[in-house]
């Protein structure tokens, strides 16, 4: 598989998830604490937007409503600006800065790629879907994130919280919930 074509099935995926949000479900809680589903959902989309930002072909996003009175048809938007962006000629071939430093064009799909299925896990475990999103994806995300932080300690008020010990019957996308401190809010 191709990096695009990983983005895309994440992007499917995670847009399957936002497409059946029902309209009690938008603000359900969510592992993310102060993030209820459409909060994550515009999370996802102000990160879509950023990715020009990053990419060098647009402006900033600053934090704010990226998904305004029609949320989901806003997300597939959003997504779709994104992958414009991502699969525009000679992106992978060049450095593009991002927040976490100087990187190659292609870490802009695995930054994606690595948000939609940890927001999807909390779509997924908030709505009552099924959080077992595109193993492979999953293993793959889990190996770049362990990489990434290792043992390192996550201080209160980040990202992520401390690991959790995943249930035995742990999907892989539970395994990567579980490796950045997400519990399950739907029991």
């Amino acid at each position: 598989m191709t990096p695009l074509e990983d983005f895309d099935r994440a992007a499917f995926s995670v847009t399957g998830l936002v497409s059946s949000i029902g309209g009690d479900q938008w603000t359900l809680p969510t592992a993310c604490a102060d993030w209820d589903v459409r909060a994550v959902v515009n999370h996802l989309a102000h990160g879509n937007a950023k990715v020009a930002f990053w990419a060098g072909s647009g402006p900033p996003a600053p934090d704010g409503d990226y998904l305004g009175a029609s949320p989901v048809p806003a997300f597939v938007s959003s997504v779709a600006a994104a992958r414009a962006v991502l699969a525009s000629p000679g992106l992978f071939s060049r450095t593009v800065t991002t927040a976490l430093g100087e990187m190659p064009g292609v870490f802009l799909v695995h930054m994606r790629v690595n948000e939609y299925l940890a927001h999807g896990w909390d779509l997924a475990d908030a709505t009552g879907a099924s959080t077992d999103l595109l193993p492979d994806l999953a293993e793959g995300a889990l190996e770049q994130w362990r990489s990434r932080f290792g043992s390192a300690p996550r201080p209160p008020g980040g990202p992520f919280g401390p690991e959790v010990e995943p249930g035995p019957e742990a999907t892989a996308a539970d395994r990567l919930a579980a490796f950045l401190g997400r519990k399950a809010v739907s029991g």
